[in-house]
């Protein structure tokens, strides 16, 4: 079994923008950042801001996550290059709901630092949602460190 990430074409990227608009948009919900009401402009206007040509747009690089030839999930990386060093941050990896808990976000993880490594990427960032514990101790597992937190507290409701 292998892990390789394939290029989106357009119609793949058409169909992960719809449906990861909304699913941003509930996590802003769900970490307290936005009101329901606000929350899917405001992911629209980040997304439009940050993918304003699509698949197209330049330094963003939106794949498949395949296993052999069976695709398991999408990834969303972006890579900037800043005098002679090279870095790469994770806007979006999610494995399809029928593919977690196989193992596949530890390999997953391990195949793009072999990507970044081929592209001379340097270091890997990204940013997950403190509720998203999976996904924490994934990454913490995988090597990531935390470089800061951002805390808040209700006061009232």
């Amino acid at each position: 079994m292998t892990i390789t990430f394939q290029p989106m074409d357009e119609e793949q990227f058409n169909a992960y923008y719809a449906t990861k608009l909304h699913a941003y948009a509930r996590e802003h919900v769900k970490a307290g950042n936005w009101d329901k009401g606000e929350a899917l402009e405001k992911a629209e206007k980040q997304f439009k801001l940050l993918l304003p040509e699509g698949v197209e747009t330049e330094d963003h690089h939106l794949f498949i996550i395949k296993n052999d030839d069976e695709s398991i999930g999408t990834i969303w990386l972006y890579v900037k290059q800043t005098g002679q060093d090279k870095q790469a941050f994770i806007y979006d990896v999610e494995l399809d709901e029928n593919q977690r808990g196989k193992g596949y976000g530890t390999r997953t993880m391990a195949a793009l630092e072999e990507y970044a490594k081929s592209q001379s990427i340097s270091r890997i960032g990204l940013h997950v949602f403190a509720h998203n514990e999976r996904a924490l101790k994934l990454y913490q597992k995988m090597g990531y460190e935390t470089k800061s937190y951002q805390m808040s507290k209700t006061i009232f409701f």
